[in-house]
């Protein structure tokens, strides 16, 4: 499938930008079909993703006047005082710093202070698509199972029999949830012998089986309305 977000668990995936932010960054986003975006007025950072990543953009221009007019530090300090993971992405050519008037010490040092002090990843990108790129790689990286969730295990003998007219169709429904293929399937009916016990079970039941790590069980329970 083309123009489709790949690599991820959870589609569609939700991004809530800043209304202050450009449409062209918007546009960009929009050409994958799972994405679903709302724009609002964000008061830390500006985009969210998912409720998992925050993360606040600047243009050098932007970071630039923030820094001369104080608001760098104050947005800073939001962020690395959120709940949620937060990055920031520094956009633009190095270049820019010079036609306005700030040297390569003072940026270097003021990168430092943030990444240091503040323990607030800095990303450097030079357009927005980079930026976007950057956005959902983070987002990728930072919501990824476990190793123990990519671990490859033996197929089981099925409990089922492959006669069965619903062996399928159950397999089947399992399937449709984010994460979940034939093998996992198989080991979840097997586990719980059917599929309303796979349904009503907690995250701390689902982990009991093969190849079912906490983020996946946790993404079950969400899907099925927790």
């Amino acid at each position: 499938m083309e123009n489709f977000l790949k690599g991820s668990k959870y589609y569609p995936l939700q991004i809530v930008i800043d209304d202050r932010e450009p449409q062209s960054i918007k546009n960009i986003l929009l050409t994958y079909k799972n994405i679903l975006i709302i724009t609002e007025r964000l008061t830390v950072a500006d985009y969210l993703i998912d409720a998992e990543l925050q993360v606040e953009r600047k243009s050098i221009a932007d970071f630039c006047a923030s820094v001369k007019d104080g608001r760098l530090f104050k947005q800073v300090s939001k962020l690395a005082n959120s709940k949620i993971a937060s990055c920031l992405i520094l956009e633009g050519r190095k270049e820019e710093f010079k036609k306005l008037g700030f040297k390569k010490n003072a940026i270097q040092a003021i990168i430092l202070a943030i990444s240091l002090t503040f323990k607030l990843p800095i990303l450097r990108s030079k357009t927005q698509e980079q930026t976007v790129s950057i956005m959902l790689q983070c987002y990728k990286q930072l919501t990824k199972d476990k190793l123990s969730d990519y671990r490859f295990y033996p197929r089981p003998k099925p409990k089922f029999k492959k006669t069965d007219v619903f062996f399928k169709r159950k397999i089947h429904i399992l399937e449709g949830f984010p994460g979940i293929g034939a093998d996992r399937a198989e080991r979840l009916l097997r586990h719980f012998g059917n599929l309303q016990n796979v349904f009503i079970s907690p995250e701390s039941e689902l982990v009991k089986v093969e190849g079912v790590g906490e983020t996946l069980a946790r993404q079950m329970r969400k899907v099925l309305g927790d």
